[in-house]
């Protein structure tokens, strides 16, 4: 590499030599922000700085892509922290389809909501359940409270049906 400085003299050189050095270097490693390239050990740390851990959200991910998808929204998603928006928005992406009916839409009783939940091939228990109640409880406003959770479990499955018929005739002579 040619001398980048007009000056001649060791302190030149050596800032040249540093300088080709960092060329060489692979700078794709400290794009951490780049949440569809970054490695995915790295994503419980970018779930930890955007603060989204445990009942926020992370605790609900079961695949690599909803991670992902919850860390880019993260920001977004405080940002709206407390709204109807917001717990739409965190049940999409954990890929449950929920419905959020608040306490004037079906005349209930004052900052009461319902919330409708289609799990689509997913399994429920107690621990789900209650994974689904911290998650909501952490994105519900605060004078808000829960009134029912409904949970519809659809299951799609391929039927095969199949029939066999034998016929026989016995002949006495």
């Amino acid at each position: 590499m040619s001398n980048l400085s007009p000056i001649n003299d060791l302190s030149s050189r050596t800032f040249d030599e540093l300088f080709a050095r960092y060329q060489e270097l692979d700078l794709e490693c400290l794009l951490v922000y780049l949440f569809d390239k970054v490695n995915e050990s790295a994503l419980i740390h970018l779930a930890e700085q955007f603060h989204i851990t445990g009942n926020e959200g992370w605790a609900g991910c079961t695949t690599e892509a909803e991670k992902r998808d919850l860390i880019k929204n993260s920001l977004n998603l405080h940002r709206y922290r407390g709204t109807k928006y917001s717990l739409v928005r965190v049940l999409e992406i954990l890929g449950l389809n929920g419905k959020v009916t608040e306490w004037f839409e079906y005349g209930g009783y004052p900052y009461y909501f319902r919330i409708s939940i289609d799990m689509n091939d997913k399994g429920f228990d107690e621990f789900t359940e209650q994974q689904l109640l911290d998650l909501i409880t952490a994105n519900k406003n605060v004078r808000s409270h829960l009134e029912s959770l409904i949970i519809h479990l659809i299951s799609t499955a391929t039927q095969m049906y199949a029939s066999y018929t034998t016929t026989s005739e016995e002949v006495t002579v």
